[in-house]
């Protein structure tokens, strides 16, 4: 039976997927048995006439992996607004159930599950379902995406704060963005002293986004600290 992480974020746009990019990548490189899903996706794309997700076709293009999109996505939803109101807008209805059991048959199947969520903790994936429902109910820990800019002091720790009341254990951050200033050294050290996580990895602002800048980035990782979320 495998294993899986939750990567959420302190806000949406906040490189989730660049890091859940970044895990799968990381461990696919050192032959790990690795799928990313994207449970629910709002602001799919049109591809071969069919829709599919933005998020789940960036890491498996980055990751050269040779999987279809149903294995890495339950639901996809055109209309990029938050996935409750994609819902209503396209008279969608998300069954939570079918989101827990294509979780579990992952498992069975994959050592290493990275699961993406959509935007912030408190999101509503239906109009009474939120995405902490969503993760206590697939049992799982998770890992915090923050920016390194002023600000995010208190997006890191009040998701944090939030986390712990709804008694989700998470394993730690990775800060994304960085630009090597000073405030931003002294923010991941204050994210770090008020919540007694760690910072697993910081991943530069990339200046050319293209697959060998990606790449070379991600391999700046530690190994150990990603397998970390899975222990």
């Amino acid at each position: 039976m495998g294993k899986g992480i939750f990567v959420i974020g302190t806000n949406t746009d906040i490189g989730k997927t660049f890091v859940s990019g970044a895990i799968t990548y990381k461990l696919k490189k050192h032959n790990k048995n690795v799928i990313p899903y994207k449970p629910v996706q709002s602001g799919g794309i049109e591809e071969n006439i069919k829709i599919i997700p933005p998020d789940i076709k960036y890491i498996r293009d980055i990751c050269d992996l040779d999987i279809d999109y149903k294995t890495m996505n339950t639901y996809c939803l055109k209309t990029e607004v938050s996935p409750h109101l994609a819902c209503n807008i396209e008279n969608v209805y998300i069954n939570k159930e079918n989101i827990i059991n294509h979780y579990n048959k992952l498992l069975k199947t994959y050592d290493y599950v990275v699961v993406e969520g959509a935007g912030g903790i408190v999101v509503p994936i239906t109009n009474d379902y939120f995405l902490y429902d969503l993760i206590k109910d697939l049992n799982m820990d998770v890992v915090i995406v923050a920016s390194a800019s002023v600000g995010t002091i208190n997006h890191s720790v009040l998701t944090y704060e939030f986390l712990k009341s709804k008694n989700i254990k998470c394993r730690g951050i990775f800060i994304n963005n960085y630009n090597n200033q000073f405030y931003e050294d002294d923010n991941i050290k204050m994210i770090e002293k008020i919540t007694n996580l760690k910072v697993l990895g910081v991943l530069n602002k990339i200046k050319e986004f293209n697959k060998e800048s990606i790449c070379k980035e991600y391999d700046k990782l530690d190994l150990e600290n990603i397998l970390s979320l899975f222990e």
